[in-house]
């Protein structure tokens, strides 16, 4: 049961975070105006040249210990991790040692023949491969490989080898699998395991000093939000997370860089002009589907648009292309993904 001095402690942590409210922009004005529903435990900003300037909190990050949300609590990002995995893989395009067109066999000579001469890195970027997700299939039914430590390239070798189910890039599936054969490319590559390789390509670079990985074989990440079902009654909903689905799953961090890394890639020095212009090229315009996340259009401005699930939480990264404005939105009370998106549409119209 949450008791009146966690409550309390919980809107202090909310009024201490409104540093920013004093900032005359309608953004924050909308931010504040939202109705949560109860029970909500979270993050929700804005911010403007990679700086947070204003973070509404809510909630708690650890029900049980009775640990409130704050501005320095971390929320695993789920799927919105494949745009910073496609930031350091469009790093490795810049230096020439990947290719967007190149076909997965040259990086991967092991990869089923016939597949790896067609399938090129950027259907895989964009989830237009054609590779049936064999491995989530799996995963589905065997939940212990949940808490395997198998490596990238195990699992290619292990579950990508399945009958193409359409022509590369004449298609679109959302699979987990195409992410785990990006991560084997990577460590292949940079004959590192691909959370190092990360660090190492962007960041570092971009500089996010609360960003790691939330997975098996990582250090426990300090001020990691818990993640719920429900909070009243109690029920955590959380699963382990292998280090072979790093690529598609597993960052993790705090508002401010998740504004920081917008900034970072969309509007710094880390991807060339080029590789900029690629990451936010639709491929796939039935899913608004870029490389990595989705490009939106709202209210006539182009918005690179990340979201994320897993477990109990939820994330949402909105970046204002040909702009610096970024509105982020973590969650780690399963609230409905298209409820935190229209949150977060409301807040960039505004």
């Amino acid at each position: 049961m949450i008791g009146r001095r966690t409550l309390i402690g919980a809107g202090l942590a909310l009024a201490a975070t409104r540093a920013g409210a004093a900032v005359p922009d309608s953004k924050p004005r909308a931010i504040d105006a939202l109705v949560l529903p109860a029970g909500f435990g979270g993050v929700i900003g804005y911010g403007r040249g990679g700086r947070l300037v204003h973070l509404r909190c809510a909630g708690m990050a650890d029900v049980e210990a009775g640990r409130p949300v704050t501005p320095a609590t971390r929320f695993r990002w789920g799927s919105a991790s494949k745009w910073l995995a496609s930031a350091a893989v469009l790093r490795l395009v810049d230096m020439g040692r990947l290719a967007l067109d190149a076909p997965v066999s040259r990086y991967l000579p092991d990869f089923r023949a016939d597949t790896g001469a067609q399938v090129r890195l950027v259907h895989l970027l964009s989830n237009t491969s054609g590779i049936p997700d064999l491995l989530s299939r799996e995963v589905a039914s065997n939940p212990g490989l949940r808490s395997s430590n198998a490596s990238a390239a195990a699992m290619v070798a292990r579950f990508a080898d399945g009958d193409l189910a359409f022509a590369p890039g004449s298609g679109w599936d959302y699979a987990a699998l195409n992410w785990v054969i990006i991560a084997a490319m990577v460590e292949r590559v940079t004959g590192q395991p691909f959370a190092d390789a990360l660090e190492r390509l962007a960041i570092r670079p971009i500089g996010l000093p609360d960003t790691g990985f939330a997975q098996a074989g990582a250090p426990e990440m300090p001020a990691l939000a818990a993640a719920y079902a429900t909070t009243a009654p109690v029920a955590r909903k959380m699963s382990p997370a292998p280090a072979f689905i790093a690529a598609t799953g597993n960052v993790a961090s705090t508002a401010a860089d998740a504004v920081r890394a917008a900034h970072g890639i969309f509007n710094g020095r880390l991807l060339r002009p080029a590789s900029r212009v690629a990451l936010a090229t639709v491929r796939w315009p039935a899913e608004a589907y870029a490389l990595g996340g989705r490009v939106r259009d709202i209210a006539g401005a182009r918005w690179a648009w990340e979201a994320g699930r897993v477990g109990g939480y939820r994330a949402l990264i909105a970046h204002r292309l040909g702009s610096d404005e970024t509105v982020v939105a973590f969650n780690n009370t399963d609230v409905a993904q298209s409820t935190i998106g229209g949150w977060v549409e409301t807040i960039a119209r505004a």
